[in-house]
């Protein structure tokens, strides 16, 4: 009975973005595939047990020598019902300062319980509500969606398996980073930036994958356009109209390898992924490379164009060094181009984040970060201090 109570104070108390963290798996030797440690092939929400173990003791301060340890002996599992359902939980808050002019913002990013439901092997669900959604409506993003829910159909495991129901498609590499310079659509100045790929977004279709063998992943899916719809561009003619045709249908195609350890202690996955609808589509290619619990590199690039209309172009690069595993700085290196049939020249924009992940205590994570960004149209550039905080279950 502590037990559960203590779990649903945590659930109150807790919330997040529940998405990947592709670095992480690039520091470990158990290899790379984001179902490695989530029940969705593509990574993020629900993190399977052996997802939830990775990090449960991973921590700066041993919880036992600030009497917390019997609050952490309750939290021993992350399953019920002999382990028919699996839950979770993510919290972020975060501030932020930036300037100029200055100002300083304080806010609940995100607020997701997540469930697994697995009532026979070859059949299962998940999903996850942001409750955050409800509680600051003018941090909506374009495009963004409070909840996921998919079914998935596995017969066998060397069988590929079904995905249905409403959920994100597999768009390029997902990070646990809304304001990636990579998923935007850059403008002049930071203000005028724009979701290339929403946060949360997600859209009913169909998904087959096919992870039968450790060091392949294959996917293609269908997916609805009602929420990519409402992203916008700019026409030849200077209009504004969407991206897509209201009532079109998306086709995703994702292909990635993660070769076996050729070289010992070396950690590799690379790949793709295509989005196309009529005269729009969205491509990445992804390669990152890890040195086993000390280093990782972490690259992308990203191609989008609307058929006379615009054309982006996106670079990022991330290098991780493991001080220790609850100690992980980080630099990030971005390059965003957006050219638009209407106007004559293109826009520049780079975006430079050192920061760190600091697991002060099991389920907690600190994110201080320092962004640089400019836009080469402009002179000067805009800078903003953000500090995060991080509980995840």
């Amino acid at each position: 009975m502590k037990k559960y109570f203590l779990i649903t104070i945590l659930l109150m108390l807790t919330i997040a973005f529940a998405n990947a963290r592709p670095q992480y798996s690039i520091l470990q030797n158990f290899g790379t595939k984001c179902i490695g440690c989530h029940y969705n092939t593509q990574g993020g929400g629900a993190r399977t047990q052996p997802g939830w173990m990775a990090r449960k003791d991973i921590s700066l301060i041993n919880p036992g020598t600030i009497g917390l340890q019997g609050l952490y002996d309750a939290m021993e599992t992350n399953t019920v019902f002999n382990e028919v359902a699996t839950f979770g939980v993510d919290f972020r808050l975060q501030s932020a300062r930036w300037g100029p002019p200055i100002g300083r913002d304080m806010m609940v990013m995100q607020l997701s319980p997540f469930i697994i439901l697995q009532p026979f092997n070859w059949l299962g669900f998940e999903g996850f509500y942001n409750i955050a959604y409800d509680i600051a409506s003018d941090k909506r993003f374009v495009g963004q969606n409070p909840y996921s829910a998919s079914m998935y159909i596995k017969p066998s495991e060397k069988l590929p398996s079904l995905r249905v129901g409403y959920f994100q498609p597999t768009i390029g590499t997902k990070y646990d980073d809304h304001t990636m310079l990579i998923r935007e659509v850059t403008g002049i100045w930071k203000g005028q930036t724009r979701p290339l790929i929403p946060g949360d977004y997600a859209e009913f279709g169909a998904q087959i994958d096919y992870e039968a063998l450790d060091w392949v992943g294959l996917s293609v899916g269908m997916f609805d356009t009602k929420n990519m719809i409402k992203l916008t561009t700019k026409s030849k003619a200077n209009t504004t109209i969407p991206v897509v045709d209201t009532g079109s249908v998306s086709t995703v195609l994702r292909a990635f390898i993660t070769p076996p350890n050729i070289i010992d202690g070396v950690t590799t996955f690379f790949g793709g992924t295509y989005l196309l609808n009529d005269d729009y589509y969205i491509s990445s290619v992804f390669f990152n490379i890890g040195l086993t619990e000390q280093l990782a590199l972490m690259t992308e690039y990203m191609r989008s164009e609307k058929k006379d209309s615009r054309l982006t172009l996106n670079f990022l690069a991330e290098v991780t060094y493991a001080v220790t595993d609850a100690v992980l700085p980080f630099v990030r290196a971005e390059r965003g181009v957006t050219k638009y049939k209407v106007e004559n020249h293109p826009f520049y924009t780079n975006q430079f984040v050192f920061g760190a992940h600091v697991n002060l205590l099991p389920y907690i994570d600190l994110l201080p970060e320092y962004r640089i960004y400019n836009s080469e149209q402009v002179p000067g550039y805009s800078a903003e201090w953000t500090f995060q905080l991080h509980i995840f279950y």
